[in-house]
């Protein structure tokens, strides 16, 4: 099993329906809270175009490539952390 190491770059933030560039970063952690419902994630370009989607149980993480000025939204509150590469 190879561990994967993140550096944290920025404060974590809560998500959800409201669309957000996430600090205007490349790559995000993405975690869907324990106790509530599962999550739709969606990316969409500057225009509001869609670029994609997905669901994600509750209680899992994700890490997220997208271009800084992409948004993130979700159906259900989720909490997203900029990350990098260590």
């Amino acid at each position: 099993m190879v561990d994967i190491v993140l550096k944290l770059v920025k404060p974590e933030i809560e998500v959800s329906t409201v669309a957000n560039t996430v600090y205007d970063c490349a790559l995000f952690r993405v975690y869907t809270p324990t106790g509530g419902s599962d999550s739709k994630i969606t990316i969409r370009d500057s225009s509001g175009t869609l670029l994609g989607s997905m669901s994600q149980p509750a209680g899992f993480v994700e890490i997220i490539n997208k271009a800084t000025t992409d948004t993130v939204e979700s159906n259900t509150a989720i909490l997203c952390t900029p990350v990098a590469w260590k």
